[in-house]
């Protein structure tokens, strides 16, 4: 398993740990079926082959039932790995161990009963193709050892051979499938790992360059704008100021500034719409104590900003027309309403390089996790800007 990421082989590792408790469920149920079988043979054996037998056959397998998810991996795959190898070595020792010359009552040697234990962690533990290597030669291996150990005719012995190779691979194939659907699982998984994490970085990325345009529009150009006005006056100098502590933020990450409080946001909003523009009514309601993130304020303030210096300088200079900013907070979301009753426009006439309100304002409100904007206007009737901001949790 791979340190550095844990995650990336984590379906894997689970199949694998299932699998070895299964396997040693079934090396416990062999060994009860095959008990009688066990206790007449014993004598049979040389002593220290028995016990071997026993211990590698059935009581170090049987143990993976509590250790399969207590012990590491990697300690897990080198008892199995041993076992394969150990129980080989003891099939082919089988015959050479017996002290007598052939098996009571022609009964096939107990190892035969559990060759599918060792088939299973065969696949588990080794996930090459020359592992199906070891059911192959479960056939040779049963027949001769079958045949030499019972003097049973040749036919039988055969049948007994292509017996265990046909279990051995119908377990280490069902072992291998699951193998690689979770391999497959934690592919996909890794997949949309790295499809998320290159979203959420395109994502900051769009924002930060949001950031910068609406920063470049509201308050750059706005200063040179400004200051190629002949009665620019202190006035300027007051735009510079607040044009750099604008630029200064762009060094701030916005996720570490602290919440505001909701009379805060109104604050905050209202000093927006006062800076923006002069003979704008502000009314605002409050129903709602949950605070309020800081890049939610920040959005809503300077889209709010640019909507009421818009209307300022498209609306009309009819000193009849009216400008209305209207605030609903609540602990489900924020909603700003900037309402004129100026010369409006077509929405669908405005370009798409008009910064104002694509970048300033749609761009800010859409890359808000939770916001929305949306202009209303008609040539002659006015314009309504509709900001929305919807808290999810």
């Amino acid at each position: 398993m791979n340190s550095r990421n844990p995650d990336l082989h984590r379906a894997r590792e689970r199949i694998q740990r299932a699998l070895y408790m299964a396997t040693g469920l079934g090396a416990l149920i062999f060994g009860g079926l095959l008990a009688g079988r066990i206790s007449s043979q014993w004598s049979e054996l040389n002593p220290a082959f028995a016990v071997s037998a026993m211990l590698v056959d059935v009581a170090i397998p049987a143990t993976l039932c509590g250790l399969a998810w207590i012990l590491p991996l990697r300690v897990l795959d080198a008892m199995a790995g041993g076992v394969v190898v150990a129980f080989v070595m003891l099939q082919l020792l089988w015959v050479p161990s017996m002290v007598t010359p052939h098996l009571a009552d022609g009964a096939a040697p107990w190892m035969q009963g559990v060759n599918a234990v060792p088939a299973m962690l065969a696949a588990i533990v080794w996930r090459h193709r020359l592992v199906w290597l070891y059911a192959v030669a479960q056939g040779p291996i049963v027949a001769m050892v079958r045949y030499l150990a019972t003097g049973s005719d040749v036919r039988a012995a055969l049948l007994d051979g292509l017996g265990a190779i046909v279990f051995c691979t119908i377990l280490m194939l069902t072992a291998a499938a699951l193998i690689n659907a979770a391999q497959q699982q934690d592919l996909v998984a890794a997949r949309a790992r790295a499809q998320a994490s290159l979203e959420a970085a395109s994502r900051t990325r769009e924002h930060e360059q949001a950031r910068i345009n609406a920063i470049v529009h509201d308050d750059i150009m706005s200063v040179l704008l400004y200051a190629a006005r002949e009665d620019a006056g202190p006035r300027l100098a007051e735009q510079a100021e607040s044009a750099l502590a604008s630029i200064a933020t762009l060094s701030i990450d916005p996720g570490e500034a602290p919440d505001y409080h909701p009379t805060e946001v109104v604050t905050a909003l209202r000093a927006g719409v006062s800076d923006a523009g002069e003979a704008v009514d502000f009314w605002s309601s409050v129903n709602g104590e949950r605070p309020v993130p800081a890049n939610v304020v920040e959005a809503l303030t300077e889209a709010t900003s640019e909507a009421v210096r818009n209307s300022v300088l498209h609306a009309g200079d009819d000193p009849a027309i009216s400008r209305v900013v209207r605030v609903a907070i609540t602990d489900g979301g924020i909603r700003v309403t900037i309402q004129d009753s100026g010369r409006g426009f077509s929405v669908r006439g405005v370009h798409d390089r008009r910064l104002g309100i694509r970048v300033s304002i749609f761009e800010r409100m859409r890359l808000l996790d939770g916001g929305s904007a949306e202009v209303a206007s008609r040539p002659g009737q006015g314009t309504t800007v509709t900001l929305t901001w919807l808290r999810h949790a």
